[in-house]
């Protein structure tokens, strides 16, 4: 029995002794500029020395790119902890919704399994085993993922477009969909106060998400080592002929962040059981038929969070999600909810 298991039935023997499963999500994404190469290898090297274990997401252009730069350093230091494919291309156009979105479903269904595949193969080379989840880009997704997930025997993916109530992991088409309850910024990190703050707002919203197991996204390695995204150039559907680098922050700073960092995965070991993805897919989860109350939740919810991704700034303009909803909805009969009671 796993450790996660094993925690969960001592808290339905005896409340007063439970401590609630965490997943603790980071996104090592930019494969452009080589300095996000050197951020990405500190991150797995500080949950290690926090002893946390993380559930990192892997872009499969980042995969290709540390091969590449010969950076076997940065993919050992993964190697213990949970790691999910975070796409294949992340924001290189086209995302996942300008390729799905005007596609009927098996077109769609063919072209995902295409893409995914590609990173799905990187990762391979790079980790010498599959990925444990897969976790979507910013906000773009198509249901036709769900089919590529089963057919490259991926389990779960996370930060679900799927919409349940209370954040509560559930099943969309034989795939688990794991929710992002909870994150801090990079911003936040970088400031004292307000990563005190940011840190505590967390902890205490930790302890009333009526879910025994919630996820929490802490940022991305490259993002606290400069002041902007990496794929800023990529915005508006844009495709720059030459790489575009973003501006890096001060030694200073990116110091200070990554102590608060460390400070609040201390402060939540104390408070939590913190599991890999890996380890959540394991979890003894019961499926069942939703109400009629969790049905519609999902229906009114999940539409409005696709048609909002639209928005994510790499999208190119004029992007619509109403095929997208359609084909998500058409498939709502397969939805289960997902209990560890």
């Amino acid at each position: 029995m796993i450790a996660g298991a094993e925690s969960v039935q001592m808290g339905h023997q005896n409340n007063e002794h439970f401590m609630k499963l965490v997943s603790v999500f980071m996104d090592v994404e930019d494969p452009i500029n080589p300095l996000s190469d050197d951020a990405a290898l500190d991150f797995p090297i500080l949950f290690d020395e926090v002893g946390v274990k993380g559930s990192f997401c892997l872009t499969g252009e980042k995969c290709r790119t540390l091969q590449i730069r010969d950076r076997a350093d940065v993919a050992n230091a993964y190697r213990p902890h949970s790691l999910g494919l975070h796409t294949n291309g992340h924001s290189f156009h086209p995302t996942t919704m300008e390729l799905l979105g005007d596609l009927d479903w098996e077109e769609g269904c063919k072209a995902a399994i295409q893409e995914e595949s590609k990173g799905f193969e990187e990762f391979q080379k790079l980790f010498g085993r599959n990925p444990s989840f897969w976790g979507g880009a910013g906000n773009t997704w198509s249901p036709e993922i769900t089919e590529a997930l089963k057919f490259l025997g991926i389990p779960a993916y996370v930060y679900a477009l799927t919409q349940f109530p209370d954040h509560a992991v559930h099943q969309f088409n034989g795939v688990l969909a794991l929710p992002q309850a909870l994150s801090i910024s990079e911003n936040d990190w970088a400031d004292d106060k307000r990563a005190q703050a940011a840190s505590d707002r967390v902890l205490e919203a930790l302890q009333t998400i009526p879910q025994l197991w919630v996820g929490i996204f802490v940022g991305h390695p490259t993002k606290f080592r400069h002041h902007d995204y990496w794929d800023k150039p990529y915005y508006g559907g844009r495709t720059p002929s030459s790489p575009e680098f973003v501006e890096p922050v001060s030694k200073e700073t990116y110091v200070r962040a990554k102590v608060n960092l460390r400070t609040f995965l201390t402060q939540l070991k104390s408070q939590a059981k913190v599991i890999g993805v890996d380890e959540v897919v394991e979890l003894p989860w019961q499926f069942n038929v939703p109400t009629s109350d969790q049905m519609s939740y999902f229906e009114s919810k999940t539409s409005a969070s696709l048609r909002s991704a639209v928005g994510w700034p790499p999208h190119r303009p004029g992007l619509s999600a109403e095929k997208i909803v359609e084909k998500t909805m058409a498939l709502k009969g397969t939805l289960k909810t997902a209990s560890l009671y």
